[in-house]
């Protein structure tokens, strides 16, 4: 076991992070604001570092030395990575399993019309239909759409059904439901910094899409997106992808891609009316129309709540700490016929939200807001794809003086982070033959930040130091190539990807996926990735930089198989991922008391079980998560799964009673965990074992008329008081009532 090193000495004030930042730098520069604990870079939250002042005290021996998701339901959907274009092959699904329809083959309903504004899909919650084998599924896991039992990768997919079935919860809440996945704080105080794991990586290692496009915050110690910026109100359907895939989509895709698919653009308007406990509600409308060629849709959403207190307070009243979000877009798309189709759309997300400066600590006037607005466009001809974004982000932290806690360090804090994200890619698919194809193409992408952080203490002012122009941008160009053999029986998937970077040089990826489809309704696929994540710009260029860091490396091995049979589907995978050249914060004790290097190890070990049954009435599912995790350094070898749990399953019912009433529930059992926080009384870093829990959802649905819906959820039913985070509050039992319109 590593000591605990205390370089600070033993101060008598030192401060603690707020839910919110959960990371700061010893010297204040934290991408996440002005409080002070800093969540090391290679879980995003994992390895706390207490500071006091200028100087530091890491937080856990992990910090000495940190690092840097029947078949299943991706055997029943189809895959989109393009934004304005998954219309061209609609989904008609129905709870989590879905059926691709064909221009030819749209299943209509009264609700809607359908992207080509002849047919409609309808989405009830309430219609189960089955899928016959795996051959009749397509998914596009390599940029184009594919026939899923002519891929071996491991898919999953959130349908539109499951998530109007799940109205009341979050982004956060609704991923917690799949295999594999944990997302810390998703349960926590509203405006909490959630910390997505898949299969026990770190939270910097999943990439997060939007439509396809990345999205990321060059501004964030670890270059993630802040969560609290992202909500359901547009988002049609969710697609996780596991395993290292960097080959296509680059840096972060070390443990798995999370792609968010928005609404397509449809002749419809649709209205979302919630209300319910802890002083919320929200309004959601989306408006889509087509004239000609033209296709326009725009959005708009509104979320507030009263919330409750963020932080654990064992005596008297605390303060409960609301949230307020908004975001609006616009979708304009235009069809050239056989000159192709080109398609532009803007975006904007606001939040603002009351804080807790730290662990068991009230903080009356400690506020966060961010802002983000993102440009993209694409243009698609025959098989071309050319697409182009940009993402400005902005977030503040202030600390008031107005109340300063007993255990305050800072009087006054305001932080400042600004982020910019830049990208443009093209590619295209070249039929080789019959059954292969071969798809190549090139992307660019550029990140600046802005940061400042001030804060007032006894000891008087500080302002962090500026960071040169150089070293405050980083550029990276990608080139990659795949091809894929498809035979009756055996195929594979063979890809390669060159990086060069502008801090670090050049690096190298590839992946290896053969599958055997036993038959046409079970395959047996075996997986190999590599995978990297480029050091972020705070860890090569803060205070605490290093300019020398390499990218972090990582290899992933599958071996699994999937059957279909009558109404169950079945899919059991075992991997292990491993990363090399971690980024850690390692101690020092000189100033600036810490820097940024490659020296840890982690291994993750696990399988993951799903089974699905599915009738006219009824759906099933069910999925169960085992972990074992290493962290190895110089020294030693520990455990690397901090928050996260070795042994997770989930149960998901849907019933249908009558042709107007369905019922569901959902249990999650998430078990034990251990978490490390800085205990003021002794100086020291404690382990605090956190116990299992079962999480409850019951929720009903009434089909009022064909454009009328009403929804009601009771979250936390057995008002179980979880704890995700030490010294921070759970999320109590209530009540969600939403009330859908379709026109």
């Amino acid at each position: 076991m590593l000591n605990v090193l205390i370089i600070a000495g033993a101060l008598a004030s030192v401060g603690v992070a707020s839910r919110e930042s959960l990371v700061t730098s010893p010297e204040g520069m934290s991408p996440e604001g002005s409080s002070t604990i800093h969540h090391l870079p290679f879980t995003s939250g994992q390895y706390p570092v207490v500071s006091s002042g200028r100087f530091a005290a890491v937080a856990s021996r992990e910090s000495l030395v940190t690092s840097p998701e029947g078949m299943s339901p991706e055997g029943s959907s189809t895959i989109y990575h393009s934004p304005f274009t998954s219309g061209q092959y609609p989904v008609v699904s129905s709870g989590r399993f879905a059926a691709v329809a064909s221009r030819e083959s749209l299943v209509t309903s009264p609700e809607g019309m359908s992207p080509e504004g002849s047919s409609t899909i309808h989405h009830s919650p309430f219609t189960i239909q089955k899928d016959s084998t795996l051959a009749d599924v397509t998914i596009s896991a390599p940029k184009y759409p594919e026939k899923l039992d002519r891929t071996g990768k491991v898919v999953s997919v959130i349908s539109a059904e499951m998530i109007q079935a799940n109205q009341g919860k979050s982004l956060g809440e609704l991923l917690q439901q799949s295999v594999g996945v944990a997302v810390v704080g998703a349960r926590s105080a509203p405006g909490t910094n959630q910390e997505i794991y898949v299969r026990g990586a770190n939270t910097g290692h999943v990439l997060l899409l939007m439509d396809g496009f990345p999205l990321n915050d060059p501004s964030h110690i670890s270059s993630v997106m802040d969560w609290n910026l992202i909500n359901l109100s547009n988002i049609e359907r969710i697609e996780i992808l596991k395993g290292g895939q960097s080959t296509l989509y680059g840096s972060d895709a070390m443990a798995a891609v999370i792609n968010l698919v928005t609404r397509k653009n449809a002749k419809s308007l649709q209205v979302v009316l919630q209300g319910g406990g802890l002083g919320t509600h929200q309004e959601q409308i989306s408006w889509s129309t087509r004239k000609g060629n033209n296709s326009l849709q725009i959005q708009a959403q509104n979320y507030t709540t009263d919330g409750f207190s963020s932080a654990k307070i064992a005596q008297g009243k605390p303060e409960a700490d609301g949230f307020k979000q908004q975001s609006w877009g616009v979708k304009w798309g235009r069809d050239f016929g056989k000159n192709g189709n080109l398609d532009f759309s803007y975006s904007s997300q606001l939040y603002q939200g009351n804080l807790d400066n730290g662990p068991f600590v009230d903080d009356r006037d400690y506020t966060s807001k961010a802002t983000s607005h993102s440009f993209r466009g694409q243009y698609q001809v025959k098989n071309w794809t050319v697409r182009a974004f940009q993402d400005l982000i902005h977030r503040e932290f202030r600390n008031d003086s107005t109340d300063i806690p007993a255990n305050a360090w800072s009087k006054f804090g305001l932080s400042s982070y600004a982020g910019l994200s830049q990208g443009f890619e093209a590619f295209v698919k070249i039929p080789v033959k019959e059954n292969s194809a071969l798809l190549v193409g090139s992307e660019f992408r550029r990140q600046k930040t802005e940061q400042s952080d001030l804060s007032i203490s006894d000891y008087g002012p500080y302002i962090s130091p500026d960071l040169s122009e150089k070293q405050k941008t980083q550029q990276i160009v990608g080139t990659y190539a795949t091809f894929q053999q498809n035979g009756r029986k055996i195929g594979y998937e063979l890809g390669a990807r060159w990086n060069a970077q502008s801090t670090f040089g050049n690096y190298f990826t590839y992946n290896l996926n053969p599958y055997w489809a036993i038959s046409q309704t079970a395959k047996l696929f075996v997986n190999y990735y590599t995978s990297f994540k480029t050091p972020s710009i705070y860890q090569l260029a803060s205070p605490y930089g290093n300019l020398n860091l390499q990218p972090e490396q990582g290899k992933t091995f599958e071996l699994g198989v999937e059957r279909k049979f009558k109404s169950w589907k079945i899919r059991v995978v075992g991997f292990q991922n491993e990363v090399n050249q971690g980024i850690v914060f390692q101690s020092m004790d000189v100033e600036p008391f810490g820097k940024y290097q490659n020296i840890s190890r982690q291994k993750t070990q696990g399988i993951e079980f799903e089974l699905s049954y599915q009738t006219a009435k009824l759906q099933a599912d069910f999925n169960y998560t085992h972990l074992k995790g290493e962290m190895i350094d110089r020294d030693s070898t520990y455990s690397s799964l901090i928050r996260r749990p070795s042994n997770a399953w989930n149960l998901s019912l849907q019933y249908k009673l009558h042709a107007k009433w369905s019922v569901g529930m959902n249990n999650q059992y998430v078990g034990q965990r251990t978490d490390y926080f800085y205990d003021e009384s002794s100086y020291s870093v404690q382990a605090n074992p956190m116990d299992a829990y079962l999480w409850t959802d019951l929720s009903i649905h009434y089909q009022i008329n064909k454009n009328w819906k009403l929804s009601g959820m009771l979250k936390n039913a057995l008002n179980q008081e979880i704890l995700e985070i030490t010294g921070y509050s759970g999320q109590p039992r209530n009540v969600q009532i939403s009330l859908l319109g379709s026109f």
